[in-house]
Order: structure tokens, then sequence, then C-alpha cells
């Protein structure tokens, strides 16, 4: 009796119904369960071959990272260019793609193409911001590039971004001097005394303090020379 009641349980037993229709539908369709068994095979050849090219793709990519960076202390800035133009038309929103961002503003401003510098750091800084010290060093060199080519309130953005988000790093200094110096060709002179000022409070035993306290004087002289008259 106990095997007939276990007996009788098994044939309603959802698996075992399951199992037993899977079994015969194999047997009554064998020529379209083997015709997908080789879809599901071809499918599995082709993700592992697209995996293996993507992981052969940015291997090269690293590659060809280093080849920038090479180039570019050996001063050869049209290399560093093309390279890195090539890295960004395969990975322009990966690691390397971040690299080869920084490293073709880098050949930029050493070709005083200024402007252009700073977007491509602008690029680089979202890719790289984590990447050990390149997130204060990517907005100081953004703000730089903007300065040199003469758009001073992109460069006053850049530099207050560092100021404000890295103020214990040391470009923040560099940063502050940027600062007045957009200030001063701005016009704004009060602002330009100001952080003068507190470059030299805060860095009084450094040259920082002997360059702000040039400016001050001559901004001060400049500045106050009209109320005189």
């Amino acid at each position: 009796m106990p095997r007939q009641w276990v007996k009788e349980e098994l044939e309603h037993d959802a698996l075992k119904s399951f199992i037993d229709s899977t079994i015969t539908y194999i047997k009554s369709h064998r020529e379209t369960v083997t015709a997908s068994a080789s879809v599901v095979a071809v499918i599995f050849v082709i993700a592992l071959f697209t995996l293996s090219r993507m992981k052969r793709s940015s291997q090269l990519a690293d590659e060809q990272v280093g080849f920038a960076a090479m180039y570019l202390r050996g001063g050869y800035v049209d290399q560093v260019i093309q390279v890195c133009d090539k890295v960004l038309s395969q990975h322009p929103s990966g690691i390397q793609g971040g690299y080869a961002n920084f490293y073709k503003a880098e050949a930029l401003n050493i070709k005083k193409n200024y402007e252009e510098a700073a977007k491509h750091y602008q690029n680089a800084l979202p890719l790289l911001r984590k990447k050990e010290d390149f997130g204060a060093m990517i907005i100081f060199d953004t703000g730089n590039s903007f300065e040199s080519a003469g758009k001073y309130q992109e460069a006053i953005s850049s530099y207050k971004q560092l100021t404000g988000e890295h103020s214990a790093h040391y470009l923040v200094p560099e940063a502050q001097l940027g600062l007045a110096r957009c200030y001063e060709a701005v016009g704004d002179i009060q602002s330009a005394i100001t952080y003068y000022q507190t470059v030299g409070s805060l860095h009084p035993t450094t040259i920082y303090r002997n360059i702000a306290d040039t400016r001050i004087n001559i901004l001060g002289r400049a500045f106050l020379s009209p109320k005189s008259k």
C-alpha cells in the first residue's frame, strides 16, 4: 500500500509531469531540438569570440595609451595626437579614453591650442577623477588652458572648482594666483587684490607671498591713483 500511494503521488507531482512532458517533446521533435541546440552552441561560440576580441581590443588600447605617454615625453606631439585619436575612436568612454583625452590635451597645450586642450581636459575629468591625483591636476590644467586661451570666466570657474573640491591640495595656491590673474585680466581689480592677499596670508614664507605682494603693490597704486586725483 505505501508503495502504491507513493506511485500515485509521483504521478501528480508537477516536476515529474514537466520532465515527462519535456522528454515526450524531445522525442517527437528531435530535429527541432537538435537545431535549437546547434543555434545555442553557435551563439555561445560567438559570445566567447566577441569577449576575446573585446579583451584584445582593450589590451591594444592600453598599449597605445602607453605609446602616447612615451611620445609625449619625447616631444613627438603630432604622434601623441594621432595615437590618442585612434584610441578615442574605439574607447571614447573607458579608462583608456580618459588617458587618451588627457595626453591629447597635454600635446595640444604644447602646440598652444589652449582652448581645444581645455575641452579634452574636461572630457578626461569624469573618466579619471578618481584615478590617483588626476582629478585635481586635470581641473587645474583646464583652468590654466582656458586662461592661456583668454577665456577668463571659464578659467575662473575651473580654478574655483579646484579650490572648492580640493581645498588642501598643493595646487590650490597656484589656482588662487590664477584666479587673481583672471580677475585682473577682466578688470575686476578689487577681486584680484583680494585673491593675492589670500595667497600671501596663507603662504607667508613662500614665493607665493612674494608674487602676491608685488602684484598688490602694483595693482594698489593703479587702483588708488584715479581716486587720488
